[in-house]
């Protein structure tokens, strides 16, 4: 099929504000992994010196748009460092691709004999997936990790070896894991930034995204017995805005937390490592983004679409910008059909080319 480049005025869209992101040295994951954007958009009308500042205690930090991966805020983002029990992000996402809530885990000894936080498992005790993954992820239990570990995938250490397939996938430099529940250890580390992105794509999962937002949970044993589990996220039950995700502590590692927060349209996801203000420096973290930033949808999944020879290509998934106060950009797209069965659409605002997405027939 030949190349042919339609240039598309689909529509103006008013946004109350411009692009702005900081990004690390290294290049990020977008909110499509094939997609490329323009991490800074100011417009004409903005100034540099206009743009406030934050500041956090924790010795590195992260904020991200979570609908369009927009790096707001870093502080030594891609330094790599301990995260603790934070690690169970990525255990939870990586179970949820592999198993069903409703399978039954039979908990090995092992299990049972992991030091650290605990859902207080016994041996050959017979309990769900969905039970084990309210445990890891509200109570934080240790012994939930590596039975969930085991049942997936046989051993802790092919587990790992899942984990860090993940990881590749989304393209993180600076992150491994040495096991599924955050205890120290060698080679087990990630940055402020990584952890954010790992929790942006777990996010997307419905199921972790209900479970880490609730804050208590009743686990009925088949024998009657009866478990409860607390969620140890303090904001969750401070802050009606946030919505989950995770705290964590080793002595190594200090006070670890990740924490996502939505008003109904923008949603932002804050990350601190080593922290000894990690409570206040998140409320922080979320009134800068909610009183600067809003999330502005550019490519809508399945109606965002064109038409080619009668074939109808379309987003598979919303396509998300963040934007600035200041300017309101006027937007145009440019699609070039360079396959048959995908179409790359470049986007411009006031002109200026900000990056690609891409559309599917599939």
């Amino acid at each position: 099929m030949k190349n042919l480049i339609i240039i598309l005025s689909l529509f103006v869209l008013s946004a109350i504000l411009s692009l702005y992101t900081v990004f690390s040295e290294k290049s990020r994951p977008s909110a499509l992994p094939s997609n490329v954007f323009s991490p800074v958009y100011y417009g004409n009308s903005h100034e540099n010196a206009n743009i406030p500042t934050l500041s956090v205690s924790a010795l590195s930090a992260a904020l991200i748009d979570l609908k369009s991966g927009a790096v707001l805020f870093e502080k030594n983002g891609s330094e790599r460092l301990p995260m603790a029990s934070t690690t169970k992000i990525m255990t939870a996402k990586t179970v949820l691709s592999k198993m069903s809530l409703s399978d039954v885990v039979t908990v090995p000894k092992e299990a049972t004999l992991i030091e650290g936080s605990s859902i207080y498992l016994k041996e050959g005790e017979k309990i769900s997936v969905k039970d084990l993954l309210y445990g890891l992820l509200l109570e934080s239990g240790n012994d939930a990790a590596f039975a969930l570990a085991v049942a997936c995938s046989g051993s802790e250490e092919n587990f790992v070896k899942l984990m860090n397939k993940e990881a590749e996938n989304l393209k993180l430099y600076d992150t491994n894991f040495a096991n599924p529940h955050g205890l120290s250890a060698e080679n087990h580390y990630t940055s402020a930034l990584d952890l954010a992105f790992i929790t942006k794509s777990a996010m997307k999962n419905d199921v972790f995204r209900k479970i880490v937002s609730t804050k208590n949970y009743i686990s009925s044993l088949p024998d009657g017995t009866k478990r409860y589990f607390s969620n140890h996220n303090r904001l969750l039950k401070s802050r009606s805005d946030v919505i989950g995700v995770k705290t964590g502590y080793t002595k190594a590692a200090g006070r670890c937390l990740v924490t996502a927060a939505s008003d109904g349209n923008s949603e932002y996801i804050a990350v601190t490592l080593n922290d000894r203000d990690d409570w206040r420096d998140h409320k922080n973290m979320f009134d800068f983004a909610f009183e600067n930033f809003t999330s502005v949808t550019a490519a809508k999944k399945d109606t965002f679409a064109l038409y080619f020879e009668n074939v109808r290509f379309f987003a598979p998934e919303d396509v998300d910008f963040t934007v600035y106060a200041g300017v309101s950009p006027t937007m145009s797209y440019k699609a070039v059909f360079d396959g048959e069965n995908s179409v790359c659409v470049e986007f411009f605002a006031d002109g200026t080319c900000l990056g690609k997405f891409y559309l599917t027939q599939n």
